[in-house]
């Protein structure tokens, strides 16, 4: 499976992570008892809270934007891209093995 891409819009008050309408039923297909989102947003002040008391947010937003919450499950997906919706860079990936 080609890698799942997650959305990053950096906003003025904090970030909006979303995955497009495909993804979501690519996940739904792939894992019938996911129930992803169509986004989450996290503003700056607890994304750097979140960052130096515990790790990386990313990792955490993945799991709960798509929806899954058994680590079986997250096994079935290879790789997960964190992209910047305006210049198209990845940002962060977080591969499964």
């Amino acid at each position: 499976m080609d890698a799942i891409k997650i959305n990053v819009n950096k906003q003025m008050d904090g970030y909006s992570f979303s995955i497009t309408p495909s993804i979501r039923e690519i996940i739904k297909n792939l894992i019938p008892n996911a129930h992803p989102a169509n986004n989450i947003f996290v503003g700056y002040d607890i994304k750097s809270d979140f960052e130096n008391y515990y790790s990386k947010l990313e990792n955490y937003i993945f799991p709960a934007l798509l929806g899954i919450d058994d680590n079986s499950d997250l096994k079935k997906i290879d790789e997960i891209q964190f992209v910047d919706t305006q210049t198209g860079n990845l940002l962060h990936k977080v591969k499964s093995n």
